[in-house]
């Protein structure tokens, strides 16, 4: 029985037109605790960056809290682009194993 990793790879490689992959258990497993060391890293920076937006709100006037929250809206926004790409990165980076 195919996991939902699997199965969502081969719609994935046939919506684009790409190769099919086959993935070894033990890349599956990698990609599974990419993912899941990603989810932690981003939960501990939303945590931090939230309780930042909270502090700024008890700490400031509301306008001066409107002002200053785009941009700490837009530096979470950053911070988790960021952590994705690097995620999807390294699971690519996983895949392409697959081709060798």
């Amino acid at each position: 029985m195919k996991s939902a990793l699997e199965l969502a790879m081969e719609r994935a490689d046939e919506a684009i037109g790409g190769e099919n992959i086959t993935l070894t258990p033990e890349q599956i497993k990698a990609i599974d605790h990419t993912r899941k060391v990603y989810e932690a890293k981003w939960a501990e920076q939303e945590i931090s960056l939230n309780a930042r937006m909270a502090k700024l709100a008890r700490e400031t006037e509301p306008q001066t809290f409107a002002e200053h929250r785009g941009q700490l809206e837009a530096e979470i926004n950053r911070v988790r682009q960021q952590l994705y790409s690097e995620r999807d990165e390294k699971i690519e980076a996983i895949r392409h194993g697959a081709r060798a």
